[in-house]
């Protein structure tokens, strides 16, 4: 822990978030070089093409519920649908539902029946919005710049808030394949009369909640959520850490990635910086009761080494084992003080980057956390993935001073661990503490 106090005490993390990040987060969309001309109008509009497509005819009973069949059968606009084909839309029906319906062989109707009568209106209007782009963009001209395209969609989370506030979908593109967020292109460019249509295997549901929603919730995340509070304790109105990753009005503005070390990854990593302390503790205790006692230096040293050997391990366990109570420890202040665990923290997040896993490089490639903010010259944290066709099977995450990479545990269903998506970023639960130095 006394690495981590060095590292961090000129004060980085007290001036981390106090540097205009709120301003600097709502970036511009980026220059649009890839947008495609409007097909030519004799082809049938999107509404009217996925309305004779056997294999969108359940994503079409979606557009006609939430009232968007208008909107693509318009031919004076263009537009990008990204439409999931009937399997996708099934999967969704069954999580919908709870599981009453099963994902797959029920018949059409009862998948039908469920998006007529049960799903919401303005749900089945959300979705669709979600998946649209207001202009015709093709697959080939997504870039394959990391991590991705944010780019808004026709969905406005909060209208009251503002007319022209929507929703980002974040397009992406590489040798293997394309994705809006983390959902693989399974069939790319199909062309409309009023703008193009990409086949997708899932459907992405808007992100409503927010990432410390999740961080507040999640009974895996309580290491991270006392972490968080600690590093934030004493901090100024609007700069702390839960303020960006839990504040409603600023989230529809900011981009960020947060690698969230579970609670194990916490526990190992505590352990490991308490041991030496506990040990001497314990150490020294023994071997002042050893001289008073009258034994001779020699003889007191070896019974200090063993006491503090036999009791140590025990010790460490109990004083890690408690997250709230381990961070608000005043005895353990001067070893890990506010500074250092906010510091930490940083650097498990990508500011102004929404890095899902399919975004990830394949080779090991070194990325900017938001402790170069205030550290340009630190070699940030490096990551690489494993794919299988356009899904990541494995993805690891490494600190400058860890000796081995961190595993991003995947599993990307909803409350899952790996592209976990919330208005204001998203979320990658990791196996270890990335270490700064």
């Amino acid at each position: 822990m006394k690495s981590y106090k060095n590292y961090l005490k000129s004060g980085i993390a007290a001036s981390l978030l106090c540097m205009g990040i709120i301003s600097s987060c709502n970036k511009a969309p980026d220059e649009i070089g890839m947008i495609v001309p409007p097909t030519q109008s004799s082809l049938s509009a999107i509404g009217d093409t996925l309305k004779l497509s056997a294999d969108d005819s359940l994503f079409y009973k979606v557009i006609v519920r939430g009232g968007m069949l208008n909107v693509l059968k318009d031919k004076s606009k263009s537009y990008t649908l990204f439409s999931p084909n009937n399997a996708a839309v099934r999967q969704f029906v069954s999580g919908a539902s709870g599981g009453l319906i099963p994902p797959s062989g029920a018949p059409e109707a009862t998948y039908v029946g469920f998006i007529n009568g049960s799903l919401p209106v303005a749900s089945a209007a959300s979705i669709v919005q979600y998946h649209m782009l207001p202009q015709a963009v093709s697959a080939s001209a997504i870039p394959t710049t990391f991590p991705n395209l944010a780019y808004p969609t026709f969905l406005n989370p909060s209208p009251s808030a503002s007319p022209l506030l929507r929703l980002d979908g974040y397009v992406s593109r590489r040798a293997n394949g394309a994705w809006l967020n983390n959902i693989p292109v399974i069939a790319a460019d199909r062309m409309a009369g009023n703008g193009v249509i990409h086949s997708i295997a899932a459907v992405s549901v808007p992100p409503s909640t927010l990432l410390w929603d999740r961080i507040n919730a999640d009974a895996d995340l309580t290491y991270l959520k006392a972490a968080i509070q600690r590093a934030d304790s004493g901090a100024a109105p609007g700069t702390s850490l839960q303020y960006v990753l839990g504040t409603q009005a600023i989230a529809p503005g900011l981009n960020l990635t947060v690698f969230a070390p579970n609670n194990a990854a916490f526990r190992a990593a505590l352990y490991a910086q308490a041991y030496p302390i506990v040990y001497g503790q314990l150490y020294q205790g023994a071997y002042a009761l050893a001289i008073a006692g009258g034994a001779l230096p020699a003889d007191a040293a070896i019974a200090a080494t063993n006491y503090a050997n036999a009791n140590a391990p025990t010790q460490t366990t109990a004083l890690t084992s408690d997250p709230v109570a381990f961070f608000n420890n005043p005895a353990l202040y001067p070893y890990l003080p506010a500074v250092a665990v906010k510091g930490i923290l940083v650097y498990h997040v990508l500011f102004g980057q929404r890095a899902f896993s399919p975004n990830i490089p394949t080779t090991a490639t070194a990325v900017p956390t938001l402790l170069n903010s205030v550290v340009p010259t630190h070699p940030g944290i490096t990551l690489s993935a494993t794919f299988t066709g356009p899904v990541v099977t494995a993805a690891t995450v490494k600190g400058i001073a860890n000796a081995t990479a961190s595993n991003v545990l995947i599993n990307p269903l909803p409350n899952g661990s790996s592209d976990q998506h919330y208005v204001n970023g998203v979320l990658h639960k990791i196996d270890q503490v990335l270490l700064p130095q």
